[in-house]
């Protein structure tokens, strides 16, 4: 009887040992295939960001953030979760892109490099201030929400002594944004922290982020009804954009400057190109405010 049971336990621990080891390959392999699917995903992201090709970048990133999970690769995660929330922030998916930023908030807060935490922080701000159009009575809470948070993200940077300009260029660049985009904001204020932020971008020769700010100081000047240089930025800008979507934005700050200035047949003519542009680019929400200028355009024609 004690022989039986020496061979049994043998047997089972024969067993169980090419259990482990059958267990370990499987674990293995799926490591190697996740390490593949997010190098792969890393690799094309920057292609298809400079391509504009956003439904794409939310495809491939869809199952990269999951292999990232799955594998806990946490800083991967949280890295894969803001590029999904930016790209669905270009598409006009904000409810989406919430979701991504506050996947990445909840990581990156636990590392101990704080860049990650503050640029999650940022897009947060910048999905709120585009929700809050949509919040009616809300609003205002809203657009209060989005300038705490960029607040915090630029304090957050001042506190931990970083020194990444083009950090600091896109956090300011949203705390401009978020008081210029509430109606009831501080244009002046506004105005402060997109200068801080095009002195940021031109430190790291960061060409479209300086365009890209420089438009939205153009659009501070407009609210300002300061035309002049409102006009002025868009000569100055025009000739260095090789982007649609900046282009597209130039558009419409300039067709809302034909209009005001009552030049209603070259509002129409820059608005129409700016609607085909974001048509294309399937920026619905700049297709929308492109439409509903186009109609106020057309009723003075």
């Amino acid at each position: 009887m004690l022989n039986k049971f020496f061979v049994l336990l043998a047997f089972t621990s024969v067993y169980t040992t090419h259990a482990l080891h059958g267990e370990m390959r499987q674990t293995e392999e799926s490591l190697s295939i996740s390490d593949a699917v997010i190098r792969a995903y890393f690799e094309s992201f920057k292609t298809l960001s400079k391509a504009e090709k956003w439904a794409e970048i939310l495809s491939q990133g869809s199952i990269a953030i999951e292999a990232a999970k799955n594998s806990n690769r946490e800083s991967d995660e949280a890295k894969i979760a803001a590029q999904l929330a930016s790209t669905s922030f270009y598409l006009g998916n904000y409810e989406e892109a919430l979701l991504y930023a506050r996947r990445s908030y909840r990581l990156a807060e636990k590392f101990d490099d704080p860049t990650l935490f503050m640029r999650a922080l940022y897009l947060e701000s910048a999905i709120y201030r585009a929700l809050a159009p949509k919040e009616d009575a809300e609003e205002q809470v809203t657009y209060a929400r989005a300038v705490t948070i960029a607040e915090q993200a630029a304090n957050t940077y001042s506190k931990m002594g970083v020194e990444n300009n083009n950090l600091k260029g896109k956090i300011y660049f949203n705390l401009g944004a978020a008081h210029a985009d509430n109606p009831k904001g501080s244009l002046e204020e506004a105005k402060s922290a997109y200068e801080i932020a095009i002195a940021c971008f031109e430190i790291v020769g960061a060409v479209d982020d300086v365009i890209r700010t420089t438009i939205r100081l153009g659009k501070v000047h407009f609210l300002q009804k300061e035309y002049e240089e409102c006009q002025q930025v868009i000569n100055e800008i025009r000739p260095l954009i090789a982007s649609e979507r900046l282009a597209m934005q130039t558009d419409y700050l300039e067709a809302q400057l034909k209009f005001a200035l009552h030049d209603f047949e070259e509002a129409l003519k820059v608005a129409t190109i700016g609607l085909e542009r974001a048509r294309a680019l399937g920026a619905k929400q700049d297709e929308a405010r492109l439409l509903s200028l186009l109609r106020k355009i057309e009723t003075e024609i």
